[in-house]
């Protein structure tokens, strides 16, 4: 947690003179949400660099390794972004997010022992991972006054657990819609 606020301190301290736009952004899968910050600086005409911090929350049902898979836990990430991208406000980005997740998980319980008429406890557990999420994708940006606008987009990615500690939990192919609110300093 450390790294995120000192993380947060230099995007927002040392190069806030150059930033582009600044805002909230929401990215939403069909396990899940994503609500973080996000920062944009000017590269070029054409070129951002993107970089956000946010928290994930998801609830994965049984779309992993076990019968219900739900948590949450802080990250970052950083991309480019190509404006102008065959339309003048159409963009194309590349981005890698870093998660630091804690998944509370539970299955119907498998032993050998029989419970008859009562019914049989679940097994539980808990697992840390840490999830890298690369992700392409397309945004189409919607200016609503000289300084204000709004994005939605669409990405496309892939979940990584690059490292767990406890028992092996989902990962895969993910789909976001995202939107993002912003003001930019051009």
């Amino acid at each position: 947690m450390k790294c995120l606020i000192l993380l947060s301190l230099i995007l927002i301290g040392v190069p806030a003179f150059a930033q582009t736009s600044l805002g909230m952004e929401m990215q939403a899968y069909p396990a899940g949400i994503v609500p973080g910050i996000r920062f944009d600086l000017g590269i070029s005409d054409q070129l951002n660099l993107t970089s956000r911090i946010g928290y994930n929350f998801t609830d994965r049902r049984n779309w992993g390794e076990h019968d219900n898979e739900e948590g949450a836990g802080p990250g970052f990430g950083l991309g480019l972004e190509r404006t102008g991208f065959l339309a003048q406000n159409l963009s194309l980005h590349a981005r890698t997010d870093l998660w630091f997740m804690d998944i509370d998980w539970s299955d119907p319980y498998s032993g050998p022992i029989l419970c008859g008429a009562l019914p049989c406890p679940d097994e539980i557990g808990k697992t840390s991972i840490v999830i890298l999420q690369p992700t392409i994708g397309i945004g189409y940006s919607i200016p609503f006054s000289n300084r204000y606008f709004v994005k939605p987009s669409l990405s496309f990615g892939y979940e990584i657990n690059i490292k767990t500690e406890g028992e092996e939990v989902g990962q895969g192919a993910i789909l976001l819609v995202g939107f993002q609110l912003s003001k930019s300093f051009k």
